[in-house]
């Protein structure tokens, strides 16, 4: 993962849990990108973040295999399209799979650098619920002024 992470990977990390990421790494059926489901989800994170996924996924040795087949595939699908819709369709297909690539190196990236790689899903439940317990201890001693 680069060090400076730009906003489309602050984006997944805000979005996705550990136990997500996890789940995401182990099952890469679309329904794992739970926070991207939807054409509209999809295309707004794309608009929102184009130039960062694109730089991140042309960056990533591993992930621009993916990416580059995924072009070469749109390339040659557009060049069968007969109609402006079909464009359209096929454009959306690719924005989905160029999304989905650039969240999957995403989360692995998130779980190599927090050693959760090799955690079973319970050490990562635990390492989650450890997190969300530090959280609301931190809330609280806000809301209660600093007193301990």
């Amino acid at each position: 993962m680069q060090d400076q992470p730009n906003d489309a990977v602050k984006a997944v990390m805000s979005n996705y849990s550990p136990i997500e990421v996890k789940r995401l790494l182990h099952n890469h059926d679309e329904s794992m990108f739970v926070h991207h489901q939807t054409n509209k989800s999809i295309i707004e994170f794309y608009a929102e973040h184009n130039e960062d996924i694109h730089h991140w996924l042309l960056d990533d040795s591993h992930a621009f295999e993916y990416y580059a087949n995924a072009m070469a595939a749109y390339n040659a699908a557009q060049a069968q399209c007969k109609c402006e819709h079909e464009r359209h369709e096929v454009q959306n297909v690719f924005l989905k799979d160029v999304v989905y690539i650039f969240i999957a190196t995403v989360c692995y990236d998130l779980a190599a650098s927090h050693d959760m790689l090799d955690m079973s899903m319970d050490e990562v439940e635990n390492y989650q619920l450890a997190k969300e317990l530090q959280h609301a201890k931190t809330k609280l001693t806000v809301i209660d002024g600093g007193k301990k």
